[in-house]
């Protein structure tokens, strides 16, 4: 056979290939268009692409501090099988499907505790489409009348009233541990200390929830976007022994979701000494326009000798507490 036939030959059968390749290419989209008509992307786009997340171990607490960019997000397994979610990120679609397939890579259809440190938009503007997702029997609330609130928080308040879940505002001494079973854990309200939406301080950060979480001795702090007038309320409070009779040991927390994203307004030096923090976590986004976390928040930090994950660049950061008491950390990068 000549060139020029060989030639001929294979040309035409690259032609043949990529006419087939076209053709597959085609039907696929074809069946996607239609598959997307008839069935609603939301019943299954959050059932692909789900992280890759090991089963909770027996008698295990574990914590995830969900990677949302600029926002929190953090989920919390119990050993008793309940589920707390505290804050929801923002509200990009991104966010939204990057909780809810982190729930149903858990397998988590019903949420024991839902828990809205405060209305910021980066704390709360996925919730909606969560409740779209996911049942929800008991909702903590901050003291925030939604009609003054911004947008996302009023529409998932408003979707919030259509469930069937108890309602009520985030308040200090409200414990919602478990300590009757083997495992028992302390799950506890420490801020703030108001009644109800007329009580409460014109700026959010000031009405951040925060809560203490306790298991065989390995406690946590979650201080939503606290700044330094919380904390000092904290350390007072504690100081006059206003948390012993909870269980609360403040000046024994190991673990501290660094308040704020890291912002220059919390996170003092006097804190993490009071507190003893061994492991700190930060969630912001990569680059973030605000700078976070802070050079003065990072130096506070390093000083302390605390072991600092910033979500920007460790992704995901999952704390596991034992039932022998011990506890690791890891993370998805």
């Amino acid at each position: 056979m000549g060139y020029q036939a060989e030639k001929e030959k294979v040309e035409s059968k690259l032609k043949r290939v990529k006419t087939v390749v076209l053709c597959v290419t085609l039907a696929a989209l074809l069946f996607l268009c239609v598959f997307s008509a008839f069935v609603p992307p939301d019943t299954w786009k959050y059932h692909v692409g789900k992280p890759r997340i090991a089963k909770i171990g027996e008698g295990e607490l574990r914590i995830h501090f969900i990677d949302v960019g600029q926002g929190d997000c953090q989920l919390i397994e119990f050993p008793d099988g309940k589920v707390a979610l505290i804050d929801g990120g923002d509200g990009r679609e991104s966010t939204e499907t990057t909780v809810l397939r982190y729930l149903n890579a858990l397998k988590i259809d019903t949420i024991d505790y839902l828990v809205v440190s405060h209305d910021d938009a980066d704390h709360c503007g996925a919730l909606d489409k969560i409740l779209e997702q996911k049942k929800i029997l008991n909702a903590y609330l901050p003291a925030t009348k939604p009609e003054n609130s911004n947008s996302e928080y009023a529409q998932f308040f408003a979707r919030l009233l259509e469930e069937a879940c108890t309602l009520q505002y985030s308040k200090s001494y409200l414990d919602l541990g478990n300590q009757e079973s083997e495992n028992g854990y302390s799950f506890v309200f420490l801020y703030p200390n108001l009644v109800d939406a007329d009580t409460a301080q014109e700026d959010d950060n000031e009405n951040s929830a925060v809560l203490w979480l306790d298991y065989q001795g390995v406690s946590a702090l979650f201080t939503g976007d606290a700044p330094f007038s919380t904390e000092s309320a904290l350390m007072r409070d504690d100081r006059l022994g206003l948390y012993e009779f909870l269980g609360v040991e403040l000046t024994s927390t190991e673990i501290l979701k660094v308040a704020h994203h890291g912002s220059a307004d919390g996170t003092s030096a006097e804190f993490l000494e009071y507190l003893r923090v061994e492991t700190a976590i930060v969630s912001c986004a990569k680059n973030n326009l605000y700078g976070h976390p802070s050079d003065k928040v990072t130096t506070n930090l390093r000083n302390a000798g605390v072991d600092s994950y910033v979500t920007a660049e460790r992704g995901t950061v999952v704390v596991t507490i034992r039932a022998d008491g011990s506890y690791s950390v890891d993370c998805e990068k």
